[in-house]
């Protein structure tokens, strides 16, 4: 029993000497993220790993590409998303679309395969080709996710 009251007391005498409070230098207020750019970069972290997992569909079926989503085992709905692929001239493209565009200022972003090696070669930036609300198209550089 007085083993348990040491180790109480020295882990509480630990957690008081861990400083916790507010820092000696007043930090700066966080940048206000570009709201176009997070939905961007939500969009093209679904897109490289569609692209990656498609990549590696290919590689195991005879250079043949995924013809939907489902084939790569996994859903082309989320709770937030829509995904697509779709073979143009051979190339295949992922698109993955929010499904309620009220709060965001981009509705879907597409890429082709081609994405893995880009962000390989431009320390994890990609670039996206990205629909506005407005129904604009328009090219987003994105940064792959560090997760």
């Amino acid at each position: 029993m007085r083993n348990i009251r040491v180790g109480c007391v020295l882990a509480l005498a630990l957690a008081g000497a861990c400083r916790t409070g507010t820092p000696d230098k007043p930090s700066r207020p966080a940048a206000k993220a570009d709201p176009v750019r997070a939905d961007a970069e939500m969009l093209g972290q679904q897109i490289i790993e569609l692209a990656d997992r498609a990549a590696s569909y290919q590689s195991a079926h005879r250079g043949r590409y995924p013809r939907t989503v489902a084939e790569l085992g996994i859903d082309s709905l989320t709770g937030t998303t829509a995904r697509r692929l779709a073979l143009v001239d051979g190339a295949l493209r992922v698109t993955v679309a929010y499904r309620r565009t009220a709060n965001r200022q981009v509705s879907s972003c597409e890429a082709g395969v081609e994405v893995l090696e880009q962000a390989s070669l431009n320390d994890g930036t990609y670039p996206l080709t990205c629909v506005g609300r407005d129904g604009q198209a328009s090219v987003i550089s994105v940064a792959r996710s560090s997760r």
